[in-house]
């Protein structure tokens, strides 16, 4: 039988000493910080080395961009006709779209998950992904994964993008190129970042509402161990709201290739955030930045970090999770205090064959008592209540619906009592 490659790491393998942390088998320098362009007083030097950084070096941005201009070359041909509804062109942006993500998210996780060509260096966890269970469609993590990012994110993506080139074709919306206003073309670029981080702020921070998490959104948050093809992996109704931040291409002046870009900002940035792998690794050096350690501590404490870094949007609500113990410990106080008893909040402690649920979200979290308040949990896929775990014949069942859903050795340690 053919090894999952979505499964438990056997070690944790060569991690750099200085990236090690209590918690994580990787972790950056902490505490992480925000864009230097929304901090008071302003520093010149940092701002300039911010963008210096994502711009003027193999980045994801400079990589989006680029191929945004190759893209935009590579169909000028089938969008001639672009000003008429058609399925010709269509399915080539389709397509363009489907290849890039088959490239990305196949591409990493042949490197990372099935070859694991860098082993568990520069890793976050040492888990490489969830074996299975009923919680994912096809009961199969990446299976589950790439059901929805390619059925529903790339179509809505693509719906997306076709929209905006037909309408910027037929002179509906503003537009500029490189060549009449180089310094606005510049700009437009410059802040796509900021905001997509300023719209999915708020787009995340309304899919952890409770209805539209239990419907929506916790298909995504299926994925505690993020994989690549974990980056894109969201309900049909989260891709609508996700790539709703390119609309602003209807009032802001814009090029094909800034819509194109936009939408690689959006999809391929997801995909390289969702690695768990910090940086890529070629020839013995690191070579490339991928993994979006702000986001991993979303999925694993899951009420901080709704933004990213490039617009502070959690700094300014008191959502911001910095990474360090401190953060950790701030969190736990924001979301109240801790009362007496396991039912109300949600928790097991590691008792009568029981293990506590918290040991899914921080795997070592090392605090006193290690009971975490009930919003600290990842939420049942099937009832949609904070997943407190009780282990029946070594599978973790829901103690509220009695769901199996995590099986046996899922990137763990069974309980041994």
């Amino acid at each position: 039988m053919q090894e999952n490659a979505y499964q438990a790491a056997e070690s944790p393998g060569d991690v750099p000493e200085h990236g090690k942390r209590d918690e994580w088998l990787y972790a950056p320098d902490l505490p992480i910080g925000n864009n230097p362009l929304f901090e008071w007083p302003l520093n010149a030097r940092r701002i300039i080395a911010y963008y210096r950084d994502s711009w003027l070096t193999l980045s994801e941005v400079s990589l989006f961009f680029a191929l945004a201009i190759a893209s935009w070359l590579l169909l000028r041909g089938p969008l001639d006709g672009v000003a008429d509804l058609s399925a010709a062109w269509m399915f080539s942006v389709w397509g363009v779209n489907l290849g890039l993500v088959l490239l990305f998210a196949g591409g990493f996780h042949l490197f990372f998950y099935r070859f694991r060509v860098q082993g568990t260096t520069l890793k976050y966890v040492p888990q490489f992904g969830h074996r299975g269970g009923a919680r994912f469609t096809f009961g199969n993590q990446l299976h589950d994964n790439m059901f929805w990012s390619l059925a529903s994110g790339v179509t809505v993506w693509t719906a997306y993008l076709a929209g905006l080139l037909w309408a910027h074709a037929n002179g509906w919306t503003p537009a500029v190129t490189f060549a009449d206003s180089p310094a606005t073309f510049i700009l437009v670029a410059l802040f796509t970042g900021p905001w997509i981080a300023f719209h999915f702020y708020w787009g995340h921070r309304f899919l952890h509402l409770g209805p539209l998490y239990r419907h929506v959104h916790a298909l995504h948050h299926r994925n505690v161990n993020v994989g690549p093809w974990s980056g894109i992996s969201m309900h049909p109704v989260e891709h609508v709201i996700y790539f709703s931040s390119m609309l602003i291409h209807l009032v802001v002046p814009s090029h094909p290739v800034l819509i194109m870009f936009h939408g690689y900002m959006l999809s391929l940035s997801a995909i390289f955030g969702h690695t768990g792998f910090h940086e890529m690794i070629i020839g013995n050096r690191p070579r490339m930045a991928v993994g979006h350690f702000h986001h991993q501590l979303h999925h694993r404490y899951f009420e901080c970090n709704y933004g990213s870094v490039d617009f502070p949007l959690d700094v300014w609500f008191g959502t911001f999770h910095d990474g360090t113990r401190e953060a950790r410990q701030r969190l736990k106080s924001r979301l109240g205090p801790r009362k007496s008893g396991t039912e109300e909040y949600g928790v097991m402690r590691k008792e009568s064959g029981q293990l506590t649920s918290a040991n899914a979200v921080t795997s070592t979290d090392r605090d006193s008592d290690s009971v975490l308040p009930a919003q600290l949990m990842p939420r049942c896929p099937a009832c949609g209540q904070p997943e407190a775990l009780v282990w029946v014949h070594g599978h973790g069942q829901c103690a509220h619906c009695h769901m199996n859903v995590m099986p046996c050795c899922d990137g763990a340690v069974c309980d041994p009592s």
